[in-house]
């Protein structure tokens, strides 16, 4: 089922970035990054692990972005991405020796934990969405690395990993939207309060 979950949300995610979005520069090469994930997903890429294309080209995309950041908000991110990075590997070798305590998939768990964190840290969306991916990529990373002497090696960013990941960015989406809807209508009713004060 993890195909279908992830071909899914990129495919509502497609449809946002072509129709839905404002029309800018930057909204077709969103759309083409989309379309050519979803192409490279049937691919792997085999060097010190088994990396799969459509996870590389995530880390890759949100790299380079994390680069472009000016000095203080590019070390304040590899803090933040780290910490993201930890809690996810936390997450999986958690539900890995004591899975007991999980009531639901422990990459559900970790795009809800990473959301939040995520959130908790970025008001700017192109920001949130770049320290969710680093976080997911280097969580996938570090937990693969762990447990490569344990199980041996591990496919890196399969489609569990894919569908989480496309999940978590359609949540930044609409807790995003949502936050600035908020926004709008707070603004628009203390307009309203203020000329209702004004007449009175």
């Amino acid at each position: 089922m993890e195909p279908f979950y992830y071909y899914w949300s990129m495919w509502f995610l497609w449809i946002l970035a072509t129709f839905i979005f404002a029309k800018t520069k930057s909204r077709f090469y969103v759309s083409v990054f989309i379309l050519t994930n979803m192409m490279a997903s049937i691919h792997q890429i085999t060097a010190y692990f088994t990396l799969n294309a459509a996870y590389v080209m995530f880390f890759a995309a949100a790299f380079v972005y994390a680069g472009s950041l000016g000095m203080h908000k590019r070390l304040r991110n590899i803090v933040i991405h780290l910490t993201a990075a930890a809690a996810y590997g936390f997450i999986f070798l958690f539900a890995l020796y004591d899975p007991v305590w999980f009531i639901i998939k422990p990459e559900w768990a970790a795009v809800i934990l990473l959301t939040v964190i995520t959130l908790s840290v970025e008001g700017r969306f192109p920001e949130r969405l770049c320290l969710f991916v680093l976080g997911m990529c280097q969580g996938e990373l570090l937990y693969a690395a762990v447990i490569r002497n344990i199980a041996g090696a591990a496919a890196v960013g399969d489609y569990k990993w894919l569908s989480g990941c496309s999940a978590g960015v359609i949540l930044l989406v609409g807790l995003t939207t949502y936050e600035q809807l908020a926004a709008r209508i707070s603004q628009k009713s203390k307009k309203q309060g203020k000329g209702a004060t004004k007449m009175s």
